[in-house]
């Protein structure tokens, strides 16, 4: 059965990353999705991973500064039945092609719009490259403490760009949901900036708007930064081993975390007054038992532990890779969660496979990126006409009353415990859904429910839900939640295999109570191979699909020749931790993508289907800078030892007074940047003249820079530079939370609610 995007057309003009996974999203699962690109192809393309994210895309130029390619820009908008861009605000408008202009003329395209900051404030127009957003937004800011060194530190993973991409996705198919039943499109708008705090909010130990607020509330209670400089629990205590490999756990709940031990061959150590109730133990103990654990891990090499934590099942622990490496895993191959694309340019691809696996409409990539042009002919020789209503099951158009909410209507079964499920969950909440959350009962609700970090973490995860407790190892507990699934539209759920038979809630059952139902199941690994049953959690991911690889700088994991006692462990354990942040709110994203798109096919067949997504896929799509694999891959964009950046002209730079973020990557904005500071100079240096000759002096032109911005103070720079159209902005002004709370500009875009 065709994917849920079939007889869809969407027409491209995005630039980057955000719009190009968008819309491959929608390309895997059926959609034509034609990717029109200026004269000479997407400035973007000069990026390795490029055609990774623009595979399966019939590519058209088209010349918007002509009238001639402005009109073709029209006719072809008649046809679609999206339409996605990503210039600045304003920019579209002036071609004629802005979204009051097009609607005018077809009033059921669904136009969706991605910007860097938003369509409002006064940062609309600063470049909107991710280290230019994150930056000004305080992430970097909130990563300080990472390295040894003071200042914000540079964020390699690009998760504003992922979720802004998923945000698209969901107002998308949310719109289109709309216009099947009223007969309208509408404009859905997103932005880098919107999407890049609410992934991080749910963190305890960040500087986000959750944690500001309470820490302004009470000082004392809730320190200054306290995750800046702080250990890991003793769960998520990552490990050395005896040949230098580094492991990472994540053992949530307490049979686990003294599973651990006694599998390591510390289990006496329970025995221990001090010990014997960890992880309910003093910071003092704390500190003792994690020294015992790294001494112990020190006698086995990480094959070794690995193949004694398989035998065990039941703990959570993975060794750290790239994303190369990660291509390889066991469950990575035995879950298909990588593709391979014959691409004619570089060869046979490896990449990433579908994001949702969709049991009876699939996706499936069609093929490599297209050439600049390649599908002109085939595309413009079209005969010209309007476009039509989707047909396959859905209802005509009737002309009946918007609806309030997308997702209006909806309910949605959300029995997923931790944060990854259900922060997907509350993502579709914002949409209108009714979300109802099923808890256990207090006696068995489940320890990570209980901790500190996740009570942080629960008004996002919660925020939009009814809420309920029900037993279901009880009869009469089956039977309440049996009654919900009648009348539902969405179930989710994050048990391990086995366990939804024995509460009665896997697809078979749910199926024969409700044949409607979309039936979604969120695990780590997959439902097949060796790993299927095995725990996983937050940093599981994050470890095995290479994010956390990048974020540790070139200096980290230290390399296995390099002598370390236990107190030099346990200094890097803080900055491998701290690298892997993020692994279960990217996996949200792919959750809420999987519920809309499955409820989208729901309504398209009349029928429901199992649905399954792992938070290995969910990270390798976070990744998808790095994630690709060919013949001649370059390597591996590492940011410095000290995570100030990429390269000279993408990095962070300490100022006269505070720090900038400095983000130039194309070559007309380095000769605009050397002509602001007075320095045409670097110009005629031939080191310097173009991308290739830049990155192999790139040592020498950090040095240049780094003296240019020494002569002024951060805030300075963002001015003068701001004003010359370059992408440069203050890196220390505030921590996330602060910037959404307090920002003229985050208000300006309704960046932070007060509830109740």
């Amino acid at each position: 059965m065709a994917g849920p995007c079939t007889g869809l057309t969407v027409l491209d003009f995005s630039l980057g990353m955000p719009g190009a996974i968008c819309t491959l999203v929608m390309a895997d699962y059926g959609a034509e999705v034609i990717k029109v690109e200026p004269p000479g192809g997407d400035p973007f393309r000069f990026q390795p991973a490029w055609i990774s994210w623009n595979r399966g895309k019939k590519g058209i130029v088209l010349d918007l500064s002509t009238a001639e390619g402005r009109e073709q820009a029209v006719q072809l908008a008649g046809e679609a039945d999206v339409l996605v861009e990503s210039f600045r605000p304003g920019d579209m408008a002036d071609w004629g092609l802005g979204y009051d202009t097009l609607s005018q003329l077809y009033p059921r395209l669904v136009y969706c719009s991605i910007t860097g900051f938003g369509q409002k404030g006064p940062l609309r127009r600063v470049k909107g490259y991710e280290g230019v957003v994150a930056a000004k937004a305080g992430r970097m800011l909130n990563l300080q403490g990472q390295p040894t060194r003071d200042g914000p530190v540079y964020s390699a993973v690009y998760t504003g760009s992922w979720h802004a991409s998923q945000a698209a996705v969901r107002g998308i198919i949310g719109a289109l949901r709309v216009r099947d039943l009223c007969g309208r499109g509408q404009w859905v708008q997103t932005s880098i900036l919107q999407n890049l705090a609410a992934p991080h909010d749910n963190n305890a130990g960040d500087g986000g708007l959750v944690n500001m607020q309470l820490r302004r509330r009470d000082p004392e209670r809730f320190p200054e930064r306290p995750g800046v400089r702080g250990l890991s629990s003793i769960g998520y205590i990552p490990v050395r081993t005896k040949d230098g490999t580094w492991l990472q756990h994540a053992n949530l709940r307490a049979p686990h975390i003294q599973g651990h031990l006694k599998a390591i061959g510390l289990g006496h150590l329970l025995e221990d007054e001090r010990f014997k109730n960890v992880p309910a133990i003093t910071l003092d103990n704390r500190e003792l038992l994690r020294r015992e654990i790294l001494k112990k891990q020190l006698e086995k090499t990480a094959d070794e532990w690995m193949e004694i934590y398989l035998q065990d099942g039941n703990i959570a622990a993975e060794p750290y890779r790239d994303s190369i490496q990660a291509m390889d895993h066991p469950a990575v191959l035995s879950n298909g969660t990588v593709v391979t694309i014959n691409d004619p340019r570089v060869g046979p691809m490896r990449t990433m496979a579908p994001l949702v696996d969709f049991k009876d409409t699939p996706g499936e990539p069609s093929g490599p990126a297209p050439d600049v042009g390649q599908h002109n002919a085939e595309v413009q020789g079209r005969p010209r006409q309007q476009p039509v209503a989707v047909s396959g099951g859905l209802p005509e158009a009737n002309g009946a009353d918007v609806p309030a909410h997308p997702l209006s209507g909806v309910t949605i079964l959300d029995l997923a415990t931790i944060q990854a499920g259900p922060y997907g969950a509350s993502l579709l909440a914002d949409l209108g859904s009714r979300v109802i959350k099923i808890d256990a009962t207090d006696g068995r609700l489940d320890e990570g429910r209980r901790s500190t970090a996740q009570a942080v973490a629960e008004p996002r995860t919660y925020a939009g839900k009814e809420c309920i407790q029900v037993d279901l190892q009880t009869p009469e507990g089956k039977e309440i939640v049996h009654k919900l699934i009648a009348k539902a539209d969405i179930l989710l759920h994050n048990y391990r295999p086995g366990v939804p038979e024995r509460l009665q809630v896997d697809w078979e059952t749910c199926r024969k109570i409700n044949p409607r139902l979309v039936h979604v199941w969120m695990g780590t690994y997959g439902e097949n191979g060796i790993h299927a049953r095995r725990p996983g959690a937050h940093p599981i991911p994050g470890a095995v699909m290479g994010g956390p690889m990048r974020q540790m700088g070139r200096g980290m994991p230290p390399p296995p020749e390099q002598v370390m006692d236990i107190e030099g462990i346990v200094d890097a354990t803080r900055w491998i931790m701290r690298s892997n942040w993020g692994p279960d709110q990217n996996t949200s994203a792919a959750v809420a993508t999987g519920i809309i798109l499955g409820l989208r096919a729901r309504d398209l067949t009349g029928k429901g289907q199992p649905v399954h997504i792992t938070m290995l896929n969910a990270n390798a799509w976070t990744n998808a800078d790095e994630y690709y694999d060919h013949a001649n891959r370059p390597p591996i964009a590492m940011p410095d030892e000290e995570i100030h950046g990429l390269h000279a002209l993408y990095r962070l730079y300490r100022c006269r007074e505070g720090w900038v973020f400095l983000g130039c990557l194309f070559q007309d904005e380095w000769e605009t940047f050397c002509r602001t500071v007075q320095r045409e100079d670097l110009l005629a240096d031939p080191r310097f003249s173009s991308r290739e000759t830049r990155q192999s002096n790139d040592e020498a032109l950090i040095s240049e820079i780094s003296g240019i911005f020494s002569g002024r103070t951060a805030a300075e720079w963002e001015e003068l530079l701001i004003k010359a159209d370059i992408g440069c902005v203050r890196a220390d002004e505030a921590l996330e939370g602060e910037f959404y709370a307090d920002h003229p500009h985050a208000k300006a875009n309704a960046l932070s609610v007060e509830v109740e």
